[in-house]
């Protein structure tokens, strides 16, 4: 459980970087009402961490998560992360899309999901 949260603090840092003009101080999209205490760069982050964990079941994840709820105090609930995590898909996309457009693109590959793909030309 160490390492997801090792994890989550790299990613929301990455997150931080590359999301400057699409969120508050706060780490969320500016809309009314009252500012959640687990930010929607924080549930993004979560969402991201929870991929590179391959933890593909929210049940499995807020199980996990239940183990640590003393040292990490903020946990959002899981009702509430399914709901928010849905709200800031749209979100999520434009963050990866400028990290994306932050690369040089001098490389001459790229990993995705890291499973090698065998492209011919026909």
């Amino acid at each position: 459980m160490h390492n997801f949260f090792a994890k989550f603090g790299i990613i929301l840092n990455v997150c931080k970087s590359f999301s400057n003009d699409l969120v508050n101080e706060n780490g969320n999209v500016p809309r009314r009402g009252v500012a959640p205490k687990f930010s929607d760069l924080e549930v993004i982050a979560m969402s991201l961490t929870a991929e590179t964990e391959s933890i593909d079941s929210e049940n499995r994840l807020f199980e996990m998560l239940k183990s640590s709820m003393n040292k990490q105090p903020n946990i959002i609930s899981r009702r509430q992360y399914n709901d928010r995590r849905k709200i800031t898909a749209g979100l999520c996309e434009e963050i990866r899309k400028h990290i994306v457009l932050s690369m040089d693109g001098g490389e001459d590959f790229f990993c995705i999901d890291g499973k090698p793909v065998e492209i011919t030309d026909n």
